[in-house]
């Protein structure tokens, strides 16, 4: 029996191209932060609960591609996607999820109340059916100081990330694990020992 090809989004060349990005180390801390927000003991649970792609194919176009995603069982939970004018990389937006109820209860706002005085950001509730009414999306481009300021002042913690993530564990596997990239996995989990 002939073993199944490795996907180009768990491969190491992947994650080697991915290094090559200049925003390579502030994603790889950014992952290990949600992933100590999500579980006590993120290696514990790699693959079983969380899993993490390099370069993955879908959702790409000429005009963007995801450096990266964040799944939680079945749900993505966390990416960067890096928008491109002439080839040539010119924003990089990440979108992380949290749980809408836990965000509101944080703030005192609706999340719609939220939307309103974040304009720089993109946050909105999401209709992914793993979510189960209770995810929301916040998108921020990360070149922009200000946008990055008005989402230092959301709680996007252990607060809200982790119920979220309870669901979603809850739910089971989702259909990641043939695009789990061990090695950028492994490179996330030593950062967040040495700067968690």
């Amino acid at each position: 029996m002939s073993k199944a090809p490795v996907r180009p989004a768990a491969s190491v060349e992947n994650f080697e191209r991915l290094q090559g990005d200049p925003l390579f180390e502030d994603l790889a801390e950014l992952i290990a932060e949600v992933l100590s927000y999500a579980f006590d003991a993120p290696a514990a649970v790699e693959i079983e609960q969380w899993t993490i792609s390099c370069l993955p194919s879908t959702n790409r176009s000429a005009d963007r591609h995801r450096l990266f995603t964040l799944n939680i069982g079945p749900m993505e939970v966390l990416s960067v996607e890096c928008h491109l004018a002439g080839g040539q990389p010119i924003e990089h937006v990440m979108s992380v999820f949290v749980s809408s109820s836990a965000l509101e209860s944080r703030t005192g706002c609706s999340i719609e109340e939220l939307a309103a005085k974040h304009d720089l950001l993109g946050i909105r509730r999401t209709a992914l059916a793993s979510a189960d009414g209770d995810g929301t999306m916040i998108d921020c481009s990360l070149e922009d100081s200000e946008a990055l300021e008005q989402f230092a002042e959301l709680p996007v913690d252990a607060s809200t990330v982790r119920p979220l993530a309870e669901h979603l564990v809850a739910k089971g596997k989702g259909p990641f694990r043939q695009y789990h990239n061990p090695g950028f996995a492994k490179y996330v989990l030593e950062r967040s020992v040495d700067h968690g």
